[in-house]
Order: structure tokens, then sequence, then C-alpha cells
């Protein structure tokens, strides 16, 4: 029993010290520098058939994709609603508040598609499909504490078939 408590004490330090100390570019995506976010919004006004394909592309996302990433990314790419318990433990605070402005400067969800980001929207697109086909959100450091956060099976999906669809239309 002594031994399990030992063994059980040394998986919570490691784990703390994986969560606190391991410098982000062991955990995120690297801090690598982000070009400037695109203003695709001054573009729609040039081209009817862009438009016209990204309404009907948003009115998809309104009404199938938004409530999951609402879910399960807007805490980093969106708006923020509710701050985890351990947020105000010293530290982390600043560790999450870090991770956040580096997920905006990707892809910030705040508004709806297209989406305020550094590539394009079609960039984007491309990019979600190939994130949900392969797991690589959220991040491990954030799945420790948010056990729920990852896409199940029909999310997943649901986010892959927008994609392509999205994808299909703005070619």
């Amino acid at each position: 029993m002594v031994l399990v408590m030992k063994n059980s004490k040394l998986i919570l330090k490691t784990a703390i010290i994986m969560l606190f100390i391991a410098p982000p570019l062991v955990l995120s995506h690297g801090d690598n520098e982000h070009e400037q976010k695109t203003n695709v919004k001054k573009e729609l006004s040039k081209d009817n058939n862009l438009l016209k394909a990204y309404k009907e592309i948003n009115e998809n996302y309104n009404k199938n994709i938004k409530p999951i990433f609402k879910k399960k990314c807007f805490d980093c790419h969106g708006l923020i609603t509710q701050s985890p318990w351990y947020y105000k433990i010293p530290g982390v605070k600043q560790m999450i508040d870090y991770d956040i402005k580096e997920a905006k400067k990707h892809l910030d969800m705040s508004e709806d598609f297209p989406f305020i980001s550094h590539e394009t929207p079609l960039k984007d697109l491309e990019s979600l499909k190939e994130v949900s086909m392969e797991d690589d959100m959220p991040p491990f450091r954030y799945i420790i504490g948010n056990w729920d956060a990852r896409l199940d099976k029909k999310e997943k999906q649901a986010i892959i078939k927008w994609t392509e669809e999205s994808i299909l239309k703005l070619k």
C-alpha cells in the first residue's frame, strides 16, 4: 500500500512538471512566427460568387458546426465564456493566457465564417479538416484538464463533411 501511494505521488509530481514547467515548444505548436491576418471581408465586396459561397458555408457552419466548436474549441479559439477552476493557480493563468493568445493567432473563431486568420479561408478549411482527421487538437496539455475536449466520432464526421463540402464551394 505504501509503495502504491509513493508511485501515485510520483505520478502526480510528474504530471505537475509536465503541465507547468515544460516549455510551450514541447506541448504546443512551437511558437512559430505568424503572418499578418487576412481581411477576407474586404475581398467579399468584389466577387459576388465568392460572397454567395461564403454565405452558404457560414449558414451551414452556424447550423451544424458552430455548436460543436462552441463546446470543444471556443475556450481557446473563440470568446471565453468560463475559465477553468485551476485558472487562478499561480503560473497557470499566464500559461493559459499565452496558449489562448497563440491559438487566436492561428485561428480566431470569435466571428462566424470566414474566420479571422493568417491564412485564406480555403487554407483554414483544409487545416480544420486535417486537424479533425488526425486528432491534432486540442493539445495534450489542454486535454489533461479537460477530458471531454476531444471530438467524438459524430462531431469529427460532421466537421470533416462540412470542410469537404465548403472546400468544393471555394475551388
